[in-house]
């Protein structure tokens, strides 16, 4: 958080581009801008094209100041798409301290000798995510300062990206005269915004169904435990109604939000909509149950994909998974979405809003901002331990722990 008490961020997806700004009165998370813009020079969260990007950015930006009435405070900066990858790594160094206490010095240094890995060339460190540490090979605990021993063994996920991909961003951001805080991996941001603490101890798995990817974060024993991606999103579900129904892609998506369901368990037998022509064609009628079917199968193939992602990270995430899935993004608001979520991980499953905001917050509680205010989040927690080596963003339990506390306060 900047001295004015003003925070910021910004959600460039591939469907829309979301600003927005915050006051921060102690306790109080108060959103006072607002700006958004439709995106067409991004791809599966990648640029593709910089001058339509920061053009978008540009209009966000101006459409938030405008509401705020502020200039645009340094703002923190979502990364999504499919280059992010999770990479496991173990460290371990010998107690330097008189008594052998450990202290926090020998914690940053077991975490350094973790994460001291060969990175190619074209990628970069976005966060190390601490998992657990070992004293002596045989004590394992989330916090050892203070604890007696002689080694000390850290076990760590380094979150890396594409570093063409983030000096794209730079680039945009850069060309619109903004200022840049931090960047933080859309899978990480989110769930600041949607998980509460009894979720996080119980283990909970969050799916964020954005246009064109889905990005994955588990949670379990109270720690992160992987982050990644599935590259289909909602827009996929669009592109599968207007090939299905032989009709516009406008129109595909115009129906998909007037009748979409994800669910056809929930769908009336003798419902009957109808779908546009094209091209001079006329006008058909089809049952709404064959309409959401084709909702239904793209849906059930995204979660099926997460599943697999997860499974193939390690069988005790999802036995560990005691809160169950939460579901954000613009997809998040198809009925149904949830019954289909837990058929396939057997598990049960919610809607994230995002919580605990004051001032404009009707205009953003919806799945599809998570992102975007969870963004904010993440600046208020971690604005005294972030860019301690460039972008290598410390995000362990300690922060996890300070984040909750403050949420209970509120």
């Amino acid at each position: 958080m900047n001295k004015s008490g003003l925070i910021s961020s910004i959600d460039i997806g591939s469907n829309k581009i979301v600003a927005l700004i915050a006051e921060i009165d102690e306790d109080i998370l108060k959103i006072i801008g607002i700006g958004q813009h439709s995106s067409s020079g991004v791809n599966k969260g990648q640029i593709i094209n910089i001058d339509k990007t920061t053009n978008e950015i540009r209009e966000s930006i101006k459409n938030a100041t405008l509401m705020a009435g502020i200039k645009f405070p340094p703002v923190f900066v979502g990364i999504g798409g499919g280059h992010i990858e999770t990479i496991s790594s173990k460290g371990m160094v010998a107690v330097s301290r008189i008594g052998t206490q450990i202290g926090r010095d020998d914690v940053n240094r077991v975490v350094e000798q973790a994460k001291a890995i060969a990175i190619p060339s074209d990628r970069e460190i976005s966060h190390i995510i601490p998992q657990e540490f070992i004293v002596n090979s045989e004590t394992k605990t989330n916090d050892p300062v203070g604890m007696t021993g002689i080694r000390l063994e850290a076990e760590i996920k380094i979150v890396t990206t594409s570093s063409y991909s983030v000096q794209n961003i730079e680039r945009c951001l850069e060309k619109s005269h903004i200022k840049i805080a931090d960047f933080v991996v859309n899978p990480i941001a989110s769930i600041y915004a949607v998980v509460d603490e009894q979720e996080k101890d119980l283990g909970v798995i969050m799916l964020d169904i954005g246009a064109e990817t889905t990005s994955i974060s588990v949670y379990n024993e109270g720690n992160l435990r992987y982050v990644g991606v599935v590259e289909i999103g909602g827009e996929h579900i669009t592109r599968d109604i207007a090939y299905g129904l032989s009709t516009t892609i406008v129109k595909a998506s115009e129906l998909k939000k007037r009748f979409g369901c994800a669910y056809v368990g929930m769908v009336d037998n003798n419902e009957i909509i109808e779908v546009p022509g094209v091209s001079g064609r006329t006008a058909r009628k089809i049952s709404k149950q064959e309409f959401v079917q084709i909702i239904q199968c793209r849906v059930e193939e995204i979660f099926d994909l997460a599943y697999e992602k997860i499974e193939k990270e390690g069988k005790d995430y999802l036995d560990k998974i005691g809160a169950g899935i939460i579901i954000t993004g613009g997809s998040g608001n198809l009925p149904g979405i949830c019954d289909v979520a837990e058929k396939v991980f057997n598990l049960r499953a919610r809607i994230g809003n995002p919580r605990n905001i004051a001032g404009l917050s009707d205009n953003i509680n919806d799945p599809s901002y998570a992102t975007a205010v969870g963004l904010l989040y993440y600046g208020i927690i971690n604005e005294s331990t972030r860019k301690t080596d460039g972008r290598k963003i410390d995000i362990g339990n300690n922060v996890f722990k300070k984040f909750f506390e403050w949420l209970k306060d509120i």
